[in-house]
């Protein structure tokens, strides 16, 4: 049986974006944030479904069990691919299905994101040659939808934040 915890709906504030495309995130589905999963966590099938994650079973696994930290059941995992590298997954905590997150690697170095428990909504920042770029996802319970990447400044701006 899944459980979730009522919560109160905090806003999630991410300085730095303010040219954010409201007209798209307002016609992108919200998933209730006044409940957070209390239930069993569900670990993916490496054998079967979720065979594709199989290299990064034991990162997701520990992450997952950490419970959600992200759009009420989920939690994104984060991992390291060398300096300044970072990739990451989106465990279902529910079902146990792992997703893949559509930046990472070295083609987005220095990738940071920021994301809450409370929200379906994540920020991304990366450096491409001398650019600092930054998106702006929201989930929508099977994959994120971009608003489109753009440009907030040189190398030095992604560097300094």
């Amino acid at each position: 049986m899944k459980k979730f915890l009522a919560t109160s709906c905090i806003p999630l504030v991410i300085l730095g974006l303010s040219s954010i495309n409201v007209s798209a995130q307002q016609t992108m589905p919200k998933l209730p944030m006044d409940r957070v999963y209390q239930g069993d966590i569900v670990l993916p099938n490496f054998k079967g479904r979720d065979k594709e994650f199989s290299n990064y079973k034991t990162r997701i696994i520990e992450e997952m069990k950490t419970g959600p930290n992200f759009a009420g059941h989920y939690a994104i995992v984060v991992i390291g691919c060398g300096t300044a590298c970072r990739f990451a997954f989106v465990g279902d905590l529910a079902n146990g299905q792992v997703y893949q997150f559509p930046y990472g690697g070295e083609e987005n170095y220095d990738m940071d994101l920021r994301f809450n428990v409370k929200r379906n909504e994540v920020a991304v920042r990366w450096i491409s040659g001398d650019n600092c770029l930054k998106d702006y996802l929201v989930w929508d319970s099977f994959q994120f939808k971009r608003q489109g990447m753009r440009r907030v400044g040189n190398r030095d701006f992604c560097e300094a934040s």
